[in-house]
């Protein structure tokens, strides 16, 4: 006797590998989205620019929109600093 139920079509379906979801590269919200464009404009180095758009990102995914205290954090960061 031959076990012939591994050439069945339903042995070969694929597994249920969990599919990693792509990260956002910009804010997803419209306060996000603004204070990201306002990043975006300010004289900063761009290692300080992207640093403060994954900081509005990261805020975003674990709050779900961004306060105004954190829009004022984000802004106080954007000043020039006084010598």
């Amino acid at each position: 006797m031959r076990d012939v139920t591994k050439t069945k079509a339903s042995h070969h379906r694929p597994t249920n590998k969990v599919v990693a979801v792509a990260k956002p590269q910009t804010p997803q919200t419209f306060e996000g989205g603004k204070l990201g464009a306002e990043v975006e404009s300010s004289g900063h180095t761009a290692d300080v620019k992207a640093r403060l758009i994954r900081e509005i990102i990261e805020y975003e995914a674990s709050h779900g929109s961004c306060t105004q205290t954190f829009l004022r954090k984000i802004r106080k960061q954007l000043r020039p600093r006084e010598s």
